[in-house]
């Protein structure tokens, strides 16, 4: 009885302390994105890359559906929509690997990895977002694999936020 009178209290007790969940984030909302070209600053990466990074983000952003229009870096036709949100994408780090290391020695020996800072900002230019990301090619596959990697991992943070 003693034990069955402990057990109730400890149930009672616990129902009564409010959950420490936090408060789910709201999802942040527009109805289309520019995408800026990719800014390198002084970090060496090879041009192929850059431009490449650019072109998979536009075609992944554009294939996620989630924004109506996805427009590129100095369209016009921007400035007309009212909720635009821009992406800036900066390269941190980069290291280019070795394809022919990777299909060889598989045990992470010449991977191509490339950090970046993404951001999201309001025509206003308030930081919605703001986030590292890295996309990596690691076994098999091309060094420029890398790029598709980081825009298939910019575009799921983009439909998670949006």
């Amino acid at each position: 009885m003693k034990i069955a009178l402990g057990v109730t209290l400890m149930l009672a007790a616990a129902a009564a302390i409010p959950s420490q969940t936090p408060a789910p984030t709201p999802k942040l909302h527009a109805s289309a994105i520019q995408i800026d070209l990719v800014e390198v600053g002084d970090v060496s990466i090879p041009a192929e890359f850059r431009y490449a990074i650019y072109e998979r983000l536009i075609e992944q952003v554009r294939e996620s559906r989630k924004f109506e229009k996805v427009f590129r870096s100095g369209d016009k036709a921007a400035k007309n929509v009212p909720d635009l949100v821009t992406l800036h994408t900066s390269v941190e780090a980069f290291t280019e690997g070795s394809q022919m290391k990777r299909e060889l020695v598989p045990v992470a020996m010449g991977s191509t990895k490339v950090d970046v800072t993404t951001q999201v900002t309001d025509k206003d230019g308030k930081k919605l977002l703001d986030q590292k990301v890295a996309g990596k090619v690691r076994i098999f596959g091309e060094n420029l694999g890398a790029t598709n990697d980081l825009a298939k991992r910019i575009t799921k943070l983009l439909v998670a936020s949006f």
